[in-house]
């Protein structure tokens, strides 16, 4: 007698390349037995050898199942599919590119089965993805569609109870749409009675997709995009009263979606033609669905730019991305000391703005010409600059977050500065695990009136990056940078130079 399915997991799949054998294989490879789970793979009108890659494995695997279908052009359809055959008790949907840590559905399941949970959320570890930097700082349980850093990461790569699922008959939408999976997670997430966050493993790498393959990397529709982001807007409507709830998830939609498609690289790098006709589609969704009230709670940054969309032209958010795109950061260790089993770290993040795009006069922002700035203050531009710092091993993408005391500083004339305090206690910083034997290096993630920065963390400001060793005994020690990394760090070109010229017994 077979036993029972705890875990069905749904992959779409079209035209992977050699990167679906890194899926496959971390599939079958999971520490939850083979009769416990279920591997439904849906062939999506595959071109190349994948469709007889599926059924060499179907035929070898009693635990897999594949199906094919006519090229649908987008994942809901086969994920619908795959929910139609699936009969275990939860359900995890898995991208043909991604992969699984071993331990993945087990761990997925155990707490899912410990908490009575209907969604259980495990670490994603983003390769050239970006992940909400605290959303995995701890194991969380009995979380709801308030805990704002989830409204951050609505991907449906995550535990499903199937119940929950099939009771209220949710599906993704098929055929050509954007934002698909907002409509299906956050309809599900509602509905949960529990959810859980499952931080302290990296169960789920989310990889960069090859976009020639993908089909959300098709050209930018706004007009196909912002039909699709008011289908969203309804589910929420559906879920939730006026209120506080409401309104802090127009406010994510309204600034994850529709201004930042109007202010740096997404909007500078495209054509005249893209930025105007991106704009009139988010002037029309936004005179529909986002009323003034909201404007206010928008950091300083996007208010401008959200005056801006309300009244502005193209020319003024081209003039204000362009000065945006030049703000740089810096961040500099002042201060590194072991203290017993635990990392002291003081830092000061400097900022640059050589186009005085944050000048202010008497605590009021001296606006660019062109921009609505008469409502917008110093304290405004402080309140929306922050800091969280990640740590990541060296040659992992995995990253903690480190709880830290922020100190913005005043704006001076054409520069800022934020100053940092944390302590890293080496047996609980990998969301309350030890950190790993070996070194690990500190990130930035840097809000400077609400534009956001990345940055390493370095030792000074001409040398390398802060880097933390790990011994054997648990106990941390600062990585002395060589001199060749001293100059690497302050000359670069002269490295190479010197290189170069020993030749190649070097």
């Amino acid at each position: 007698m077979r036993a029972v399915v705890k875990v069905s997991v749904v992959v779409p799949v079209f035209n992977p390349g050699a990167v679906f054998e890194e899926c496959v294989g971390s599939l079958l490879a999971q520490s939850l037995s083979a009769e416990e789970t279920e591997l439904i793979f849906v062939d999506d009108g595959s071109t190349d050898g994948t469709p007889a890659r599926l059924d060499a494995l179907a035929s070898e695997h009693p635990n897999v199942q594949v199906r094919h279908i006519p090229n649908s052009g987008w994942p809901g359809r086969p994920r619908n599919l795959g929910l139609d055959l699936a009969q275990g008790e939860y359900v995890l949907f898995v991208d043909n590119d991604d992969w699984l840590e071993r331990e993945t559905l087990e761990r997925l399941y155990a707490t899912a089965r410990r908490d009575d949970a209907d969604v259980v959320i495990g670490k994603v570890v983003g390769h050239g993805k970006p992940v909400p930097p605290t959303l995995f700082a701890e194991n969380r349980s009995n979380v709801g569609m308030d805990f704002g850093p989830m409204q951050w990461l609505l991907t449906p790569h995550r535990l499903f109870r199937r119940a929950l699922i099939e009771k209220h008959g949710l599906r993704f939408p098929e055929g050509r749409r954007r934002l698909e999976d907002h409509v299906f997670v956050l309809a599900a997430q509602f509905r949960a009675g529990r959810t859980s966050i499952l931080a302290d493993y990296p169960g789920y790498h989310w990889m960069l997709r090859d976009r020639a393959s993908s089909a959300s990397a098709e050209v930018f529709d706004p007009s196909m995009y912002y039909g699709n982001l008011r289908e969203v807007l309804d589910v929420v409507d559906a879920h939730t009263d006026p209120g506080p709830l409401r309104d802090r998830l127009y406010l994510r939609y309204l600034r994850g979606k529709v201004l930042n498609r109007v202010g740096g690289p997404l909007f500078v790098n495209r054509t005249p033609e893209v930025r105007r006709a991106r704009l009139a589609e988010i002037q029309g969704i936004v005179a529909d669905r986002f009323p003034p009230s909201l404007d206010e709670r928008l950091p300083f940054i996007m208010r401008a730019r959200m005056a801006l969309v309300r009244d502005g032209s193209v020319d003024q958010l081209e003039t204000l991305a362009e000065m945006e795109q030049r703000i740089t950061v810096q961040v500099v260790a002042r201060d590194v000391r072991v203290s017993g089993d635990a990392l002291d770290v003081r830092l000061r993040t400097r900022v640059r703005d050589p186009a005085r795009l944050l000048r202010f006069d008497h605590g009021a922002w001296r606006a660019p010409a062109g921009v609505d700035g008469s409502a917008l203050t110093e304290q405004d531009a402080l309140d929306a600059t922050d800091v969280t710092l990640q740590l990541r091993a060296v040659g992992q993408d995995e990253r903690f977050t480190v709880p830290a005391t922020v100190r913005p500083q005043p704006f001076g004339r054409n520069s800022g500065a934020i100053d940092l305090e944390a302590r890293i206690p080496v047996a609980t910083a990998a969301a309350g695990r030890p950190l790993a034997t070996g070194e690990h290096v500190l990130h930035a993630t840097v809000y400077i009136a609400g534009i956001r920065r990345y940055a390493n963390v370095v030792l000074g400001r001409r040398s390398p990056r802060l880097t933390v060793r790990i011994g054997r005994d648990g106990r941390p020690e600062l990585v002395r940078p060589s001199a060749r990394q001293r100059i690497a760090a302050f000359a670069p070109g002269l490295v190479r130079r010197v290189r170069r010229g020993r030749g190649d017994d070097a």
